[in-house]
Order: structure tokens, then C-alpha cells, then sequence
């Protein structure tokens, strides 16, 4: 389900931003910024959170931790 919701957005986030550049060079109307505009801000703000959530919400977090670094480090302040 929101996997297909996520697709849904990017193809109307790609319309938007498909209608914008139509709309500047085909048209030459001075709206397609705010068209554009929309379909930048639909993707940052929804779009990218929910992919993100959608790809990393059953993944551990300490699978991508590097673990050697922080002991050799603690190691050296404390002697």
C-alpha cells in the first residue's frame, strides 16, 4: 500500500515537473515556477520521508554502525 502511494507521488511529482518546463518554454506563462515549485516541495517534504521511512523501517540500525573506530578512540582518552 505504501509502496504504491510512493509511486503515485513520484509520477505526480514527475507531471509536475514535466508540466512546469512545458509550460515555460512552450507557453512562455510565467506560472510554471510555482508548478515546479509545488513538485520540488511535494518531494522533499513527503516524498523522500516516506521512501526513506518505507526502506529502513524493518532494517537495525547497528547493521550500519562502524564499530571499530569508537573503541580504538575511547582507548586513547583514556590512557
Amino acid at each position: 500500500m505504501l509502496k504504491r502511494f510512493i509511486q503515485f507521488i513520484f509520477i505526480l511529482n514527475l507531471g509536475l515537473f514535466f508540466y512546469g518546463l512545458y509550460l515555460q518554454y512552450v507557453l512562455h506563462d510565467q506560472t510554471y515556477q510555482k508548478i515546479m515549485g509545488v513538485g520540488v516541495l511535494l518531494m522533499v517534504f513527503i516524498l523522500l520521508p516516506l521512501f526513506l521511512y518505507y526502506r529502513y523501517k524493518d532494517k537495525s540500525i547497528e547493521d550500519y554502525k562502524f564499530k571499530g573506530f569508537n573503541n580504538e578512540k575511547d582507548d586513547k582518552t583514556k590512557s
